[in-house]
């Protein structure tokens, strides 16, 4: 039952005199308070004068939502009724009972079927098929929904509009290359500026910064509406926003119904992720969920936690890792070092004093003995030389005019120092030149006898 309220629990007016209760219902009436405040102001006023009379009914939460049940179970317009919509957030529940929600274009309505209805369905209910659905309009009072609970489902034809409206943007998407494989970009393995893109308000973000942890990377928040009307616009600017700023990017949001997440499905978010300069990690809600963005991402994690362990490098995996190339290093120093050590022990040994002049005397005589054997391969080749010298002049001398010459012979030239060969070819009165063994000779012609 309704319950009256004594206006000393008016927290406005709580321990005041009748008097100053008045005073101060004027006071607060010329000031620009909260509409829900103004009601209960007057009823005050009004109770002084009663004398701490009943004001008004306050009902408690489970009172408002059973007087609303019961309005609602009192109007048989909302009972044995058939509703066609698209189905969205199908959850089979382990108990038997399946829950989900009906929307059109505009408007959705959360629906429950329970087991004993549901039992002998004869088809599975999934995502995005159309339907027609019978049952009843109710509260379920713990959450104060209006929900309806179905006792009959059964198809309608084709797929829901928003399923449909997904599905050609796939097409249109992948006609154009956005999902090709091909495109996807690998990840840096030790990134120094990692964008996020998510609401600063949500426990997405947190996870991600938590596993992050004390990674030495400069952290840049695009903030995003992530859910709602106006999230496309929010989330493609926010991505746009990381252009040359970051060498990965993570788009992420913590789990929620496919309505929540449509946002994601929008063409421009799309073209975003496409666009961006760098690799971007997607992580929408949780593992089971998709969305066009995932398919656009250079990688899909199945949360926003994973989604940061791909991001950066597990610090105490790299700590492990640098430790043992540490430890690598130093013993191959070590080791390099003993060698170094051990060779020059041995020239210490081996450069001694009475060994160097040892050496010394061993290679001064190697280098007597090597000079000799020059010298004696010297004098052989001078002699074989000189033999091959005469050989050769004496072939010359055999063929050589000095030979001829020396033997009695002469050669006669004109003063011109042509060659006379006939004694045609001078006159009496003619100079001429006779070319002895010993030397020359100019003579003139007194007489040319004939043969």
């Amino acid at each position: 039952m309704p319950r009256t309220i004594d206006p000393s629990i008016i927290p406005l007016c709580y321990n005041r005199k009748p008097a100053s209760l008045v005073k101060e219902t004027r006071q607060i009436r010329s000031q620009t308070i909260s509409i829900h405040f103004r009601p209960a102001l007057r009823d005050v006023k009004y109770a002084t004068r009663l004398k701490r009379n009943t004001l008004t009914q306050i009902f408690t939460v489970s009172e408002l939502t059973e007087r609303i049940k019961e309005r609602l179970d009192s109007d048989l317009r909302l009972h044995d009724l058939w509703a066609r919509g698209e189905l969205s957030n199908v959850v089979n529940h382990r108990s038997g009972h399946r829950y989900f929600t009906l929307k059109d274009k505009d408007s959705q309505l959360s629906c429950a079927l329970f087991r004993n209805y549901g039992v002998r369905l004869g088809f599975e209910l999934k995502d995005g098929q159309n339907v027609q659905v019978f049952g009843d309009v109710e509260v379920y009072r713990p959450r104060g929904q209006v929900q309806l609970v179905v006792r009959g489902i059964r198809l309608d034809s084709g797929l829901g509009f928003r399923h449909q409206e997904l599905e050609r943007l796939k097409q249109k998407l992948a006609a154009e290359g956005l999902f090709d494989a091909e495109r996807k970009r690998s990840l840096p393995r030790y990134p120094s500026r990692i964008g996020i893109v998510t609401s600063p308000d949500g426990a997405a973000l947190r996870d991600v910064l938590s596993i992050i942890g004390s990674y030495p990377a400069r952290i840049i928040l695009s903030p995003a509406q992530v859910q709602g009307d106006g999230a496309p616009e929010s989330i493609s600017l926010a991505v746009k926003s990381l252009q040359g700023r970051a060498d990965v990017v993570i788009v992420c949001r913590g789990g929620g119904s496919a309505e929540d997440l449509w946002g994601f499905n929008h063409e421009i978010v799309a073209r975003a992720i496409f666009e961006c300069d760098s690799p971007v990690i997607s992580a929408i809600g949780h593992e089971t969920d998709i969305t066009i963005a995932d398919f656009v991402a250079d990688v899909r994690a199945p949360t926003p936690t994973a989604a940061a362990e791909m991001a950066v490098p597990d610090v105490a995996e790299l700590k492990s890792h640098l430790d043992l190339v540490e430890s690598r290093m130093v013993r191959s120093l070590w080791s390099s070092l003993e060698r170094k050590q051990e060779r020059l022990e041995y020239l210490q040994r081996s450069l001694s004093a009475r060994r160097m002049y040892a050496q010394l005397a061993e290679h001064r005589q190697r280098l007597d003995d090597l000079a000799e054997h020059l010298e004696s391969a010297q004098r052989t080749r001078l002699d074989i030389l000189k033999n091959r010298l005469a050989l050769a002049e004496s072939g010359l001398d055999s063929v050589s005019p000095l030979a001829t010459l020396s033997r009695g012979y002469s050669i006669a030239r004109s003063p011109d120092g042509r060659l006379i060969l006939s004694a045609e070819d001078v006159a009496p009165g003619n100079v001429v030149e006779l070319i002895l063994a010993d030397g020359k000779l100019k003579c003139k012609v007194l007489e040319k006898m004939q043969k």
